[in-house]
């Protein structure tokens, strides 16, 4: 028999309690809101997403070519289109409405990623197609990415952008290792045909579960110029916006020095640790686990000191890399890079955090696209530590990257005062 006390007097107080428990809360007062949750829910599909397409391009050009430099140019190329598109999407994403661009880009990421199981199953598949494929969806998910961020701070605004950002990235790397794991079992059991399959209806499910989205958010504002307007606007802002620039070359920097360990990954797993695809999978789902756990803080904290947070970091992230050289066994290989992942995190939150609150709202889109152009310079990272690899051995890169990665993060600390202040 249920008491006075579950009537619904009972039932309205504790919601309420709920509420203000998430209001009163630097990193869930963004779950608040309907659409913000939708937004991460979505990003769980879409974490699991990339992350399988990672693992399957990078075995599959390893199998097929035998050849470190290779697995490194293949991956460089699918984040190429960062580099070349990455302010022209942030101008075209400041333009029109979001939420309709963001469906869009899922139905096209889900009809390449057809096209490229098709022809698997067809035995039709030459290295140069899978290349340019790739890059296909590499040009869809810059557009998404960038989309993504910028509705994040759409929901939540200004107050919560740290939190909103850290959870939607939190979202993307816990669907990151389901995603390893997954795709990595897929393959190791099936073929790229099944595997691509998959992919393509995770895609599916992505793109439906954006749709639930209802409104633009209240910090959203369109601008009234043309495209290219728009583009044209923001290079004079790139000039005299110091703080953003400084940023911008930051973290290509970093992306150039430090996340092409991710390139590195399938020669650590098949050479270093004689392992299979699944344990390329394990590899890339225990590390996505660091990442989340520091997501977690990241948006539970009201950080006051984002940018010396940020370059404390990235000099975590270059010594953890220099340590993975010297890692021989899967433990040690999987404790740095739950470390890594950990500084790979902060690295991605906060530059895109940062980013966004130097410039004014109307531009966000496009400072979510200088982010992804930022980002776009991997590709050389990517393919310098390949060639490193296949000349001079794995440790050999790893250390050049993550020595290299250090000093610069002491530079920065040391000399811009600027970063440390915001």
């Amino acid at each position: 028999m249920a008491t006075s006390g579950d009537g619904p007097a009972t039932t309205a107080r504790r919601r309420s309690f709920a509420r203000r428990l998430l209001a009163g809360n630097a990193g869930m007062r963004a779950l608040s809101y309907r659409d913000f949750r939708f937004l991460t829910a979505s990003g769980i599909i879409a974490g699991a997403t990339y992350a399988g397409e990672n693992v399957a391009l990078g075995w599959v050009v390893l199998e097929a070519t035998d050849s470190p430099f290779m697995v490194g140019l293949a991956i460089g190329l699918r984040h190429t289109p960062r580099l070349l598109l990455g302010i022209p999407i942030g101008a075209l994403a400041d333009r029109f409405p979001r939420r309709p661009q963001l469906a869009v880009f899922g139905v096209a990421l889900t009809i390449v990623a057809l096209a490229i199981s098709g022809l698997f199953w067809l035995d039709a598949m030459p290295l140069w197609a899978l290349l340019a494929l790739n890059v296909a969806l590499g040009t869809g998910w810059t557009a998404v990415q960038a989309l993504r961020q910028s509705m994040a701070y759409d929901i939540v605004g200004p107050r919560d952008m740290v939190s909103g950002l850290a959870l939607t990235n939190l979202a993307q790397r816990l669907g990151a290792v389901l995603g390893g794991i997954g795709v990595g079992a897929v393959l190791a059991a099936t073929d790229p045909a099944t595997t691509y399959g998959v992919i393509a209806a995770a895609h599916v499910v992505t793109v439906g579960s954006a749709l639930l989205i209802a409104a633009e958010g209240r910090a959203a504002r369109i601008a009234q110029e043309s495209v290219m307007r728009n583009l044209l606007d923001f290079l004079p802002e790139l000039a005299r916006n110091g703080a953003l620039a400084a940023l911008v070359l930051l973290t290509a920097a970093v992306e150039v020095l430090g996340f092409s360990v991710l390139s590195l990954q399938p020669t650590i797993a098949r050479d270093v640790l004689n392992l299979e695809a699944d344990g390329l999978g394990l590899i890339q789902s225990v590390g996505a686990v660091g990442g989340a756990v520091t997501v977690v803080f990241l948006a539970m904290m009201r950080l006051r000191r984002r940018g010396l947070v940020f370059l404390s970091f990235l000099l975590l992230f270059g010594a953890g890399l220099v340590v993975l050289s010297q890692s021989d066994t899967l433990a040690m290989v999987l404790a740095v890079m739950l470390v890594v992942n950990a500084a790979m995190a902060v690295s991605d939150v906060l530059s895109q955090g940062l980013m966004q609150a130097v410039v004014p709202n109307q531009a966000r889109g496009r400072a979510a696209g200088a982010w992804q152009m930022a980002i776009g310079f991997g590709p050389i990272g990517n393919v310098h530590a390949g060639a490193v690899a296949a000349l001079a051995g794995v440790s050999v890169a790893l250390v050049a990257n993550g020595g290299a990665l250090f000093g610069l993060a002491l530079l920065a600390l040391l000399a811009a005062p600027q970063l440390r202040r915001l």
